[in-house]
């Protein structure tokens, strides 16, 4: 679940999706970021990836594609549902768990084949290990 203090509608996707798989509030991942990264605005992967880590969550693997598969085809492919992911897709950074899409839209989650995203581009995923 999204942490309740995530400012809902604006350019935070990365932050709530970190703050969520972190198990912190938003502040705590927005004042991270900030101090690791020099800000918190639009967000790169690797920005998350550090902050990420810097909560002691390890990248499992990581993964950047050449030929972008859509989010039905990734759930379909490459999705194990006993881990973590960070996803990052064309303009917008997901959490998935268990089946469930997370994002400051969707704070209690979402079916990943429901989800208005499902034809999106993944561009790279993060598999943090098995589901806290």
């Amino acid at each position: 679940m999204i942490p309740r203090d995530t400012p809902a509608g604006m350019n935070n996707c990365g932050i709530a999706v970190v703050a969520m798989l972190a198990g912190v509030t938003y502040t705590d991942a927005l004042m991270r970021f900030i101090r690791l990264c020099g800000t918190a605005e639009l967000s790169t992967v690797w920005d998350r990836q550090r902050v990420l880590e810097s909560f002691g969550l390890t990248v499992q693997e990581e993964v950047h594609y050449r030929i972008k598969p859509t989010l039905t085809q990734w759930i379909n492919n490459q999705y194990d549902p006993t881990f973590d992911y960070h996803l990052t897709l064309t303009g917008h950074a997901i959490a998935v768990r268990k089946h469930m899409l997370f994002d400051q839209r969707y704070t209690n989650g979402i079916s990943a084949l429901r989800s208005p995203y499902k034809r999106k581009r993944v561009m790279s995923y993060h598999n943090l290990g098995e589901t806290r």
